[in-house]
């Protein structure tokens, strides 16, 4: 049943390709075909050794023999040509749809999901489901026709041998379905160890500087060994299984010899078979040595498919949180005007309560500051605005829409939104700039560079703009980081502009600066700056306090001063380190 579901799930890709699948089946039926001539050649040869002997007649027995070889050959070579390259194709489609599905998947499944078990399920997995569909599908569809074709020619030459050959058959069902069920279940565990070592993996390879900065080398070698033991005793656990299945195959297919021989001497003797049709049988019973071991060895792979299958559909199934209605509004521009209203919200599986009443207007073309202690819901309300997460209905607008209502490639394509965590991919510094507008000219590029107060910097490096930088920008400093990142926001011209604490990294005054850069380049536009830096953002036109997920002040720098409140109090703290670490 499970098998069943496998390709029912696969069936959509199979459809793609089914003329290329059904000329594969053809080449293996006719293939078969005429390799079961081979074994009436040899008897009618043997047979023929009984009359007077001519050595041309020997030779175009032998010609025949080497012939229909040939043509087998040929038609073998057809069908894995076919078949085998139909798998690879499918398994090209079937990354493609993953890796789809996976960049539209909300920050919640990635939260959820290590990234080494989804690496271990777009590879080791993927791989277990295309062996389903070329050897997998080829060899089954082979050992069938085979059978069907040798039964048929067995049965010409005795019924009586025939059933005495299947007498092990009942034996071959009840191990077929016990050492199948064992290596599901074994096979499914070597595949969750796997992602465990991915996963290791991964986390050591991103977070190698820590490890040596706290010279932990020694201790996650330790771990590493240990997970590393657990997968080499759980695949000795598969591997056990595996090498017992095919020696027991084989020795029913012996049983089945042994039979054969002791049956068949004495009806040679009674006469009623010849010798020829002796050596035929038992040439017919060869041939099914291979497919016998041949289905073992497809259920396995069938049963390896199963498992692989649920690990995929963890991907293929998850719930794509943040997707357009049915229905989308209209909308092709933004223009910047935010409203919240009356918005709570809590993350999805969590029962704490981030935002609480958020009620706020803010017309286009407004710097609007948002500070507040850690923990307060700043970040979260960042996300909210940049649909990282949905709002609740009715809850958070923009000109006028409610955010849900305006058609994603719209709203992303009008805001720029710069993380507290910045990344950078392993290619120029061009290429990392320009990814969100990869036809702008270099002259753009350079200018928000200039507005990021980035283009010195990069100016100073041997190949500037085409310095190709190591993995998530090794060789920056993090203040040049987030500068870049902001530069690749700001290159977008976006109506509606997201800073979350964007740029801690960077000191006093190149902040000031980039903020007054803000202030020209946004106008009539919205820019929301998530700080922890007061002495940053008091020119923004208004500043909003958070405290514990709730408004409790807002107002221009000036007025939230003279309210003597939390803001004040977080000013008076910040003003009192910046004279301390002076005087040190």
């Amino acid at each position: 049943m499970d098998v069943l579901k496998l390709f029912k799930r696969l069936l959509p890709y199979i459809r793609r390709y089914k003329w290329r699948l059904v000329w594969g089946f053809v080449f293996i039926v006719i293939g078969n075909s005429v390799g079961v001539l081979n074994p009436q050649v040899v008897r009618k040869a043997i047979d023929y050794l009984k009359q007077d002997v001519e050595t041309s007649r020997l030779l175009f027995y032998s010609g025949l023999v080497v012939l229909i070889s040939l043509v087998q050959g040929v038609f073998r070579f057809l069908m894995r040509r076919t078949v085998i390259v139909v798998s690879r194709l499918i398994e090209n489609d079937m990354r493609n749809d993953l890796f789809k599905k996976l960049q539209n998947l909300s920050q919640a499944f990635y939260q959820q999901t290590p990234t080494g078990d989804i690496m271990a399920r777009m590879t080791s997995d993927l791989n277990a489901i295309r062996s389903v569909l070329g050897p997998g599908m080829m060899y089954t569809v082979n050992t069938v026709t085979t059978m069907s074709f040798v039964f048929i020619m067995m049965i010409q030459i005795s019924g009586y041998l025939t059933i005495i050959a299947l007498l092990p058959i009942p034996l071959l069902v009840f191990v077929v379905n016990y050492f199948s069920k064992q290596i599901n279940k074994r096979y499914t565990a070597v595949q969750a160890q796997f992602a465990a070592i991915s996963t290791k993996t991964q986390e050591n390879l991103s977070g190698i500087r820590i490890i040596k900065s706290y010279v932990k080398e020694w201790i996650e070698l330790n771990d590493f060994n240990k997970i590393n033991k657990e997968y080499i005793r759980r695949n000795l656990q598969y591997v056990k299984v595996q090498a017992a299945f095919r020696p027991i195959m084989m020795l029913i297919v012996g049983i089945s010899i042994a039979l054969i021989l002791l049956v068949g001497g004495e009806l040679i003797i009674n006469g009623t078979i010849t010798l020829g049709q002796f050596v035929a049988f038992n040439l017919y019973l060869g041939m099914l040595v291979w497919p016998s071991i041949a289905l073992g060895w497809v259920l396995g792979l069938f049963y390896q498919g199963v498992a692989s299958m649920k690990r995929l559909n963890l991907i293929f199934e998850a719930k794509e949180d943040i997707a357009d209605r049915a229905h989308t509004k209209p909308v092709k521009t933004i223009k910047g005007d935010v409203e919240f209203n009356k918005l709570w919200f809590r993350y999805p599986g969590d029962q704490k309560t981030v935002l609480k009443d958020i009620s706020l207007k803010i017309e286009a073309g407004t710097i609007i500051a948002v500070i507040g202690r850690t923990g307060a819901g700043k970040s979260t309300l960042i996300r909210l605005l940049a649909r990282i997460y949905d709002a609740p209905e009715n809850t958070l607008f923009i000109d006028g829409y409610s955010i849900r209502d305006i058609p994603l490639k719209v709203l992303w394509k009008h805001i720029g939104y710069v993380p507290q965590e910045t990344f950078l991919f392993s290619d120029t510094i061009r290429n990392n700039l320009a990814l969100g507008k990869p036809e702008a000219s270099m002259d753009e590029v350079q200018w928000a560079a200039r507005m990021a107060e980035i283009h010195e910097s990069i100016t100073e490096f041997p190949n500037g703009y085409d310095t190709v930088l190591g993995e998530r920008g090794i060789n920056l400093s993090g203040g040049q980081k987030q500068r870049l990142t902001l530069a690749r926001a700001v290159l977008k011209k976006p109506r509606i502009l997201l800073l979350d604490d964007a740029l801690s990294a960077v000191d006093n005054e190149t902040e000031e600066k980039i903020l007054l850069n803000l202030k020209e380049i946004m106008k009539e536009k919205t820019c929301f700056w998530v700080s922890h830096r007061i002495s940053s953002i008091k020119n923004a036109d208004h500043i909003i306090v958070l405290d514990r997920g709730a408004i409790r002040e807002q107002g221009t720098h000036e007025q939230l001063l003279s309210i003597g409140g939390l803001y004040a109090d977080l000013y008076e703290k910040q003003q009192l380190e910046e004279f301390v670490s002076q005087v040190e």
